[in-house]
């Protein structure tokens, strides 16, 4: 059976190479961004190359740490199997980094989001559907 991993900031940098990488040795890829115009970008990009595995999108800005519950529901909800979490999406420099929740923007998408996504996804994680 085939690994199952969620990529957070998949779109571009880091998270683009490790998506392409997994991709080509055939892994089933979750695709978080923020943007659904990259989300669609990477998705035709990884589909068009051979040998890889289902890549699906989430959207989810991930400086609302509501956003990343949803995100942490949605893929509970659509998900039988998740066996690995990358947590790899980071801000550094921002105009204005106060979020409408009264965060950090940076603080919210580096350190509480990877949080929530993790304890959220942590009973799913490494387990295989139907057990």
């Amino acid at each position: 059976m085939t690994k199952t991993i969620l990529i957070t900031g998949a779109t571009d940098g880091i998270g683009l190479a490790t998506a392409e990488l997994l991709h080509a040795r055939g892994l089933d890829l979750l695709v978080h961004g923020r943007s659904e115009a990259k989300l669609e970008r990477t998705r035709a990009l990884l589909d068009g190359r051979p040998g890889g595995g289902r890549v699906t999108t989430y959207r989810a800005d991930l400086s609302s740490v509501v956003s990343a519950r949803g995100l942490v529901d949605k893929i509970l909800r659509e998900e039988p199997q998740l066996d690995v979490l990358i947590n790899n999406a980071g801000v550094f420099a921002m105009a204005d980094p106060r979020t409408d929740e009264g965060f950090d923007a940076r603080f919210a998408v580096n350190t509480l989001s990877p949080y929530v996504l993790a304890c959220g996804l942590a009973g799913r994680l490494g387990r295989r559907a139907g057990s």
